[in-house]
């Protein structure tokens, strides 16, 4: 069985990272580690997991009448047994927060926060920066947090990564966004960036149905947004909908591929049919004499008397000289009738 590919973060960027947090922790007016109220914390709604469920939800139950009841049942379940290793071993990795008035934004650290509540903890272990990071520092730590300790779905890991790029370009103005940049800043390998990339720009209908979870392979949206086809496109994400292999999608991508092909082929044959003809095709023979049958012909007529002598010495068994004969006609020929 094959391993699980891992959303991972780069050893060099995860080295910076650890120095950086060491050179903040000793200047306590950029950063600091301490011990918060849960009641002072509240989420920041431009964190890339995109939860439904929230703090009020948490603390006081979630209204059945909720359109989104399912999907906040179903995260619950997931902090419930959060709640119970945290209540267990405590939290191994403290939440990443910035001060705002008076309580504390997270940063990074959303299912930490929400399991400590349900499991009765008064207090969490945070780092906090006395205000909120800016851009692309914000989008990289909160990246590396979710990243490296939780596991985000694909459109979650998607809309990071455009969050990332994008404070990157602003910062950047002349940064080329390409999958060696996105390599560079997040570490991945460079096939993955490349996937990341594509499917970031792919067609809205296989965004749309990755954002509503129905497709969590980046391999398989990868393979179905280098597909220009929308045919091929609608049929290859009804397959991946219903729970095609790998494999399967991408056979079925070569044999639309040569179908495609085919197609095209049939469609240039039949413009070429159709095409309005632009020169008389006079057709082959086997026997010279017909040649010198023609010839003869049209050099008996008034018109084209002048010419006979220089078809005399024609040796009309032989195919070059029949065939050179009658080129030279129709050039007269042509030459007669031009109006």
């Amino acid at each position: 069985m094959s391993k699980k590919k891992r959303f991972g973060v780069s050893q060099a960027i995860s080295r910076g990272l650890s120095e950086t947090i060491h050179v903040v922790e000793n200047h306590p007016g950029i950063y600091r580690h301490i011990v918060l109220p849960l009641s002072r914390i509240e989420l920041d709604p431009e964190n890339p997991r995109k939860l439904a469920i929230t703090l009020e939800d948490v603390r006081h139950g979630i209204n059945p009448s909720d359109e989104l009841f399912t999907q906040k049942m179903s995260e619950l379940e997931k902090l419930k047994e959060l709640a119970v290793t945290i209540q267990q071993s405590g939290i191994i990795n403290p939440i990443v927060v910035y001060k705002r008035a008076d309580h504390y934004r997270v940063v990074a650290g959303e299912r930490r926060c929400l399991a400590s509540i349900l499991c009765g903890q008064q207090e969490i272990d945070a780092r906090v920066f006395n205000e909120k990071p800016k851009g692309f520092e914000l989008k990289l730590i909160q990246w590396v947090e979710n990243t490296a300790r939780e596991d985000l779905n694909l459109s979650e890991r998607i809309e990071n990564i455009r969050d990332i790029l994008n404070e990157y370009a602003r910062q950047n103005m002349n940064a080329e966004i390409s999958p060696t940049l996105l390599k560079t800043i997040t570490g991945l390998s460079l096939p993955q960036a490349s996937y990341y990339i594509s499917v970031m720009n792919a067609h809205e209908e296989l965004q749309s149905v990755i954002r509503k979870g129905m497709i969590t392979s980046l391999d398989k949206a990868a393979v179905i947004a280098s597909v220009t086809s929308d045919t091929l496109r609608d049929e290859m994400l009804k397959a991946c909908v219903e729970g095609c292999t790998l494999k399967e999608l991408r056979h079925i991508l070569s044999k639309g591929k040569k179908a495609v092909k085919l197609e095209s082929k049939i469609n240039v044959l039949k413009k070429q049919r159709g095409r309005s003809a632009s020169k008389v095709n006079l057709g082959a023979t086997s026997k010279p004499r017909v040649v010198e049958t023609i010839v003869h012909s049209v050099l008996n007529q008034q018109a084209y008397l002048q010419y006979a002598e220089q078809f005399a010495n024609i040796d009309w068994k032989h195919y070059d000289h029949a065939s050179k004969s009658f080129r030279k006609l129709v050039e007269i020929i042509e030459h007669e009738t031009e109006e």
